[in-house]
């Protein structure tokens, strides 16, 4: 059921007569969505053309052009969150300097990894990620290499995931944030 844009779900146990309310997001309010960047809830709604009870979120791109995405309510198994504050997002860009680059040398255990940084869509490991292939990138081309198409494909997904969610947060553009970024880690 849906009470002032909050979304309050019944949980029953099977057998008991207790019940827990779960509140979880509410419309209008931004979300990152498994490494797929940043959405805003547009309504909590059941969908007439699925013709069930189950109620959905359902989202719409903020950065980016893309496709409407229903997502369970209930779904345990996709990664959601709210956009992180503002201060949140000063500290992890204070901490970047000195914060350890993530960057496997083997290949197949990298690209693993980093699918599941960019799943679970915790910002200390995107940040990590970040730093670990922009590192690589600087590295290969004082050496006139390129990224392999992989790393390419992956700082492409998690720079799109960081600097749209802190475009939001600071009410500044893509480029301001990634300028800002390069020059932290010096790679610019």
């Amino acid at each position: 059921m849906v009470i002032g844009g909050w979304l309050l779900e019944w949980f029953f146990r099977k057998g008991s007569k207790e019940s827990k309310v779960l509140i979880l997001f509410k419309i209008n309010e931004s979300v990152v969505y498994e490494g797929r960047g940043v959405y805003n809830i547009e309504n909590i709604d059941r969908l007439d053309f699925l013709n069930t009870k189950e109620m959905y979120y359902i989202l719409k791109p903020v950065c980016k052009d893309g496709g409407t995405i229903y997502i369970k309510t209930n779904n345990d198994k996709v990664s959601m969150r709210k956009v992180i504050t503002k201060e949140k997002a000063e500290k992890y860009l204070d901490d970047l300097p000195k914060m350890p680059g993530i960057y496997d040398e083997n290949d197949r255990v990298r690209d693993k990894e980093y699918q599941s940084v960019l799943k679970s869509c915790e910002c200390g490991k995107c940040f990590g990620m970040l730093k670990g292939i922009m590192h690589e990138q600087k590295s290969r081309e004082e050496s006139g290499k390129k990224l392999s198409i992989s790393d390419d494909k992956n700082l492409q997904r998690v720079e799109h995931l960081l600097f749209s969610e802190l475009a939001i947060v600071f009410d500044t553009t893509f480029e301001r944030i990634e300028a800002k970024i390069a020059k932290l880690l010096k790679v610019a």
